[in-house]
């Protein structure tokens, strides 16, 4: 018997049955005008005046019988979402012995089990780190171990994943079961209580660990607050206008911020629908944005610009009958209300093509794991949405631009703060049309070294509620490379600024590489190339490519008397990077350029082998 393990299989009360049971009093998307709602909706806001914060899970109660998701398998009202959460919290709280503000790691499919163990979490006052399948156990066992977690939770088919690393590590394990009899569930369903801390409590403490993929070394731990969470939600209501008629379709990774954000936190908090996919398929997205009755139309979808390469890729196979391109572009263009494009830079030719065959035009927008969303281009007008540039600072952020290296500021521009307070009637939810759609909020400019021209160019520097201060289990450091002394987070981005717009130029530091949404660090992936036993020297570059942004590229010198194919170094380097990590294109050299201190002098090795890189096209 392992006395180190306490593997526990839980029965967590997400079933999949259809609706159409007792329990579902309502699944439309009608009015809520219930006198509990706008009493609770008072109660909240006074919390909020008085600097508490509504976690997700807790404004579900203002909206129990509305459908909050769909997966490929079940439908599922808010009320099902809270109980079954409530149900595992007490599990949770048990094998915690009821302590708080503990970090728990959970592995879970892109579904309703996701959400239900997040609010668990959330319901107990500790602290979710979301993990993927996509990444080998090394870094699945880095995460564990660097968030200091005390408890595990996976999902059943992740076991043979999770357990073996949680047996090494003597770490306590919760698997989580979709088997148990759902009577139970039913018989509660008018009883939903409140649980979990007080608003105030939750104002105060910190909701989720989002990991970055390490821009020096190892990935660190993003610490976002509940208060961070609330301020970004916020601010996506206001800019972007959510309401409750929503359908956001979510087909992107939970592990990473847009996906946690986007389409999901602020989606739930809007009391809308989340329809939401396993993973991303051209296929199964381009259903979803077609079919559907009338509740289930999608009317959001959040993705980056690969996905959208990908979606036209599988226009051009499935729609090419001048019928068919008519009734796609007529159905997205009426059912569509937005769709965001971000992650990575939208090429301009991916930006055209979208709008013509689909009569939508993307919305750019800048974000990161340290901050949220920050920069947008405007809801409305449509028409000032403007390719390759990222619009201006969401509402309650300021955005600035600084002389690189001196960090001397030049420009700083500052958006009014949103509306905190909760309401039902800017959600759609007092009558039975969409809340009235508006403008983006007006920004301030302060000039700090005037320019003849009114342009800026600079390292981009953010600040505000909704950014981060802090890494997990890194001690403080005055000499933070992160911060500026009078608190800027530092992105590490290069940006312009001009005629009232930011454009990201690339990154500061040549070792950061965007691919297709995912943020990778070139010095982490040359450790890896550099473990396989044929290689001498390896360099790792970001090289443009229209459909991911940037793919990632390897440079190789080979030791002496060794062969070596870009599927074997892929092998064998995958068993410590994800898949996104791993190179797209490989060149072997016989030397590479280095500078006096021994470094790889990259501008030059990419400007001399950069052409031989690309990603060639089918």
């Amino acid at each position: 018997m392992e006395t180190s393990l306490r593997s526990l299989r839980l029965l967590n009360r997400l079933f999949r049955k259809p609706l159409g049971i007792p329990f579902y009093r309502s699944i439309s998307n009608t009015a809520v005008q219930e006198d509990a709602s706008s009493e609770l909706v008072n109660t909240f806001n006074r919390d909020i005046e008085a600097g508490g914060v509504v976690p997700v899970f807790r404004r579900a109660l203002l909206f129990p019988s509305r459908v909050a998701l769909q997966d490929d398998v079940g439908t599922y009202t808010y009320a099902r979402l809270y109980q079954a959460a409530t149900s595992l919290s007490k599990d949770i709280a048990a094998e915690l012995l009821g302590d708080t503000e503990r970090t728990i790691s959970y592995m879970c499919r892109n579904d309703a089990s996701h959400v239900v163990v997040q609010w668990a979490i959330w319901m107990t006052g500790n602290i979710a780190v979301p993990l993927t399948a996509l990444h080998p156990p090394d870094m699945i066992k880095y995460f564990i171990i660097d968030s200091g977690s005390s408890l595990v939770i996976c999902s059943e088919e992740y076991e043979n994943i999770i357990h073996p690393v949680t047996k090494e590590l003597s770490k306590p394990l919760l698997i989580t079961t979709m088997e148990k009899q759902e009577k139970d569930l039913e018989e509660k369903a008018d009883l939903l209580s409140d649980v979990g801390h007080s608003n105030k409590w939750y104002g105060g403490t910190d909701a989720m660990l989002i990991y970055t993929s390490g821009t020096t070394s190892k990935p660190k731990g993003v610490v976002w607050t509940h208060g961070m969470l609330s301020a970004q939600i916020a601010a996506l209501h206001a800019a972007w206008r959510y309401s409750a008629h929503d359908v956001v379709l979510h087909a992107l990774p939970l592990h990473h911020i847009h996906g946690q954000l986007n389409s999901l936190n602020a989606t739930l908090a809007a009391g809308a629908r989340v329809r939401m996919l396993a993973s991303f398929a051209a296929h199964a997205v381009w259903a979803r944005l077609l079919g559907g009755d009338r509740d289930e139309r999608v009317s959001v979808l959040h993705a980056v610009p690969a996905m959208y390469a990908r979606l036209l890729a599988e226009y051009d196979t499935m729609f090419r009958d001048p019928k068919t391109a008519d009734y796609v572009r007529t159905t997205l263009s009426s059912r569509m209300r937005l769709m965001c494009a971000g992650s990575a830079p939208l090429p301009e030719t991916l930006f055209k093509r979208w709008e013509e065959i689909s009569g939508i035009r993307l919305l750019e927008r800048y974000g990161m794991s340290e901050v949220g969303m920050a920069l947008s281009n405007p809801y409305r007008p449509v028409e000032a949405r403007t390719v390759s540039c990222v619009g201006l600072p969401l509402p309650g952020l300021a955005a600035r631009i600084a002389k690189v290296g001196t960090l001397k500021p030049l420009i700083t521009v500052e958006t009014e703060a949103p509306d905190m307070q909760i309401s039902l009637e800017k959600l759609g939810l007092t009558s039975t049309k969409d809340p009235e759609e508006g403008s983006q909020q007006d920004s301030k400019e302060t000039e700090h070294e005037p320019s003849n021209d009114k342009s800026y160019e600079g390292e981009l520097l953010l600040k505000g509620p909704a950014v981060f201060t802090r890494y997990w289990n890194r001690a403080p450091n005055l000499d933070s490379p992160d911060f500026t002394p009078d608190g800027w987070f530092r992105t590490g981005d290069t940006a312009s600024y001009s005629d009232g717009k930011f454009q990201i130029l690339g990154r500061t530091s040549v070792d950061i590489i965007k691919t297709g949404g995912y943020k990778v660090s070139a010095l982490q992936v040359e450790s890896a190339l550099l473990e396989h036993p044929s290689v001498q020297d390896a360099a790792v570059l970001g090289i443009e490519d229209d459909s991911y942004g940037e793919i990632v590229a390897s440079v190789i010198v080979l030791k002496e008397n060794t062969k070596l194919t870009l599927r074997e170094l892929k092998d064998e380097a995958g068993k410590k990077l994800a898949p996104y990590q791993l190179p797209k294109t490989m060149l072997i050299v016989d030397v590479m350029p280095r500078n006096a201190m021994g470094k790889l002098n990259k501008k030059f090795i990419k400007k001399q082998f950069g052409d031989k890189l690309v990603l060639k096209k089918a």
